[in-house]
């Protein structure tokens, strides 16, 4: 699948295109796959990628590149997820004033190569749902 216009990735930036529901079809990478790798993980109570994909999508509407991931704090900055096949994501994300990126593995859980705490669980499960998850 390519991607239909130039910036559609965006690195970090919103993209017209995105609105509607767009952002899934604009994904140039295969989809679909991520939904069981949380449970892996060990940690229990991952926001479901409907509810992830819902917030994307809303966040799309306002022209938002930001989505607060359920059961944090945490923004997770959808425009800057990149899926790295076969399993990775590289993503940023901030809490309050403090902005990160990370690389990830969806398939084992690892934050930059290091297996995630709960609390980067839930930023990772958002990022991988972003990247992988079938979308709307």
């Amino acid at each position: 699948m390519g991607r239909p216009g130039p910036g559609v990735y965006g690195g970090g930036a919103w993209h017209a295109g995105w609105a509607h529901g767009g952002y899934w079809a604009a994904r140039p990478w295969t989809y679909g796959w991520y939904g069981t790798a949380p449970l892996a993980w060990g940690v229990a109570g991952m926001a479901s990628a409907a509810a992830i994909t819902s917030a994307v999508d809303a966040a799309a509407a306002q022209q938002s590149t930001f989505v607060v991931v359920p059961q944090t704090g945490v923004q997770l900055n959808y425009a800057s997820v990149k899926a790295i096949e076969p399993d990775g994501v590289a993503f940023s994300w901030s809490s309050g004033t403090t902005s990160q990126s990370a690389f990830s593995s969806c398939r084992q859980g690892a934050l930059n190569g290091v297996a995630a705490t709960a609390a980067n669980a839930h930023v990772l499960n958002a990022a991988c749902v972003v990247a992988y998850g079938a979308g709307s």
